[in-house]
């Protein structure tokens, strides 16, 4: 009997000793998960930006690449289908032929960074003090940079710090007396939105004071037309023809969630609804009215809220006017769009869409309506640049839209109204005149 008190004893302490191990190494184990997963995290975490790092230089690489594109373009060069021949001098013939044909690896090409037989990531090194020049501990690269200056829509962001943006219209293969409407979409979908902040009563519109005003709120937009002929007056631009032409037209556009508010007509507000019955749509007699002051009424669109399936909230198309005395010039057309009340923030997309019968020559990339052939391809409005980054075996994928400067486009940020004369006449002189005397006249 002894000896089995004694055996039992035994076993409950080993069973003690078991069990107490056991969750020992549970704990353990579960610190050492939680360490490990922490350490891979971090690592994650860094590979990741060192990634991100690798794309953004591919961003720059494609900056500098695309001025020397714009540097062989004023010097007078053309494209021409000719690839580029075999040996490492890169000229601006080089230059143009991989513009045209973007691919991988026209940055590297462009800059040299890539022989011209050759292709592949470019790699790029870090330096951490003079004497550890030329080193990648990361091996960081960017694997895929391409350019592209032909796009199917022009996207840009509005906010209190850039409430507006200027628009000039340059086409790849349409004309601009070929564009019968454009189509602008803003506000990106995604999460709860609030369409409600406006307040129909007694057919007005009363608005929120901004500092309450939802930031998930579609705001309203302005949206400025500014077009010639070839030959025109500056007179033209202030008013219409009885043929519904006009050089200028702005159009204000206030976002609601109603049908009813946006096909109705108020003594204030207009639903953009035309005489064909199309919702969020304008006619051009319409926009062209809007020259005239006294019937400048905001349009209200439709939006249809969280049951969009587009990618953007709210849309509507403008069907444009033709300008005063002939056809469009491209040399003068062009759209402001603006925040009138400078919040939300919003992005906003613009597609031109040709008229019946005319193919405008869709872009093969870059947004917009893809495939779609009354879709207009713009050519470097703006430059699409898209770039892979690598850090070991993580990537990072960045894209980007640039605006090229363009020194000969001047648009007049303030005017001045003096009347019918300005008359200022400057004239250089060695001799001095009153109000200066003898003493006091510079020499």
């Amino acid at each position: 009997m002894r000896i089995k008190e004694k055996f039992k004893s035994g076993a409950a302490s080993f069973y003690i000793v078991a069990f107490s191990t056991l969750i020992l190494i549970i704990i353990a184990t579960s610190f050492a998960v939680a360490i490990v997963a922490e350490v891979t995290r971090s690592s994650n975490d860094d590979l990741s930006q060192s990634a991100y790092d690798a794309a953004l230089a591919g961003i720059e690489d494609a900056k500098l690449t695309f001025m020397n594109y714009q540097n062989c373009i004023n010097s007078g060069k053309t494209f021409t289908d000719d690839a580029p021949n075999d040996n490492g001098v890169v000229t601006c013939d080089d230059i143009v032929y991989w513009m045209n044909h973007p691919d991988c690896d026209m940055v590297g090409h462009i800059l040299g960074r890539i022989d011209k037989t050759d292709s592949g990531e470019v790699f790029v090194e870090e330096t951490e003090n003079s004497s550890d020049s030329g080193n990648n501990e990361m091996n960081q690269a960017y694997t895929c940079v391409t350019i592209k200056t032909k796009l199917n829509d022009y996207r840009a962001s509005l906010s209190s710090m850039n409430p507006y943006r200027i628009v000039k219209v340059d086409l790849d293969k349409a004309n601009a007396s070929d564009i019968q409407a454009v189509k602008i979409s803003w506000f990106l979908n995604g999460g709860t939105l609030a369409l409600d902040y406006t307040n129909y009563t007694s057919g007005r519109v009363a608005f929120q004071p901004l500092n309450l005003v939802n930031a998930s709120t579609p705001p309203t937009l302005a949206v400025e037309l500014i077009q010639t002929a070839q030959n025109f007056t500056m007179a033209q631009l202030n008013g219409t023809t009885s043929s519904n032409r006009t050089d200028r037209a702005t159009v204000y556009l206030v976002p609601t969630g109603s049908v009813s508010h946006a096909t109705g007509t108020t003594q204030t507000y207009v639903g953009a609804y035309d005489s064909t019955n199309h919702l969020n749509t304008l006619s051009a007699a319409q926009i062209a009215a809007t020259n005239d002051h006294r019937k400048d009424l905001p349009f209200t669109v439709y939006c249809p809220g969280d049951t969009v399936t587009d990618e953007y909230v709210c849309s509507t198309t403008l069907n444009l006017p033709k300008p005063i005395g002939g056809e469009r010039s491209k040399d003068t057309f062009m759209f402001v769009v603006s925040l009138p009340y400078g919040q939300p923030e919003t992005d906003f997309s613009l597609e031109f869409i040709c008229a019946d019968g005319k193919d405008c020559g869709s872009a093969t990339a870059g947004g917009g309506s893809m495939g779609d052939t009354s879709i207009a391809s713009l050519n470097g409005v703006q430059v699409l640049i898209d770039s892979t980054g690598r850090a070991n075996d993580l990537f990072r994928r960045v894209e980007v839209r640039l605006e090229p400067a363009d020194n000969a486009f001047a648009y007049p940020f303030y005017a001045v109204q003096v009347g019918e004369k300005l008359e200022k006449d400057l004239t250089v002189t060695t001799e001095c005149s009153l109000p200066y005397s003898a003493a006091t006249c510079p020499r």
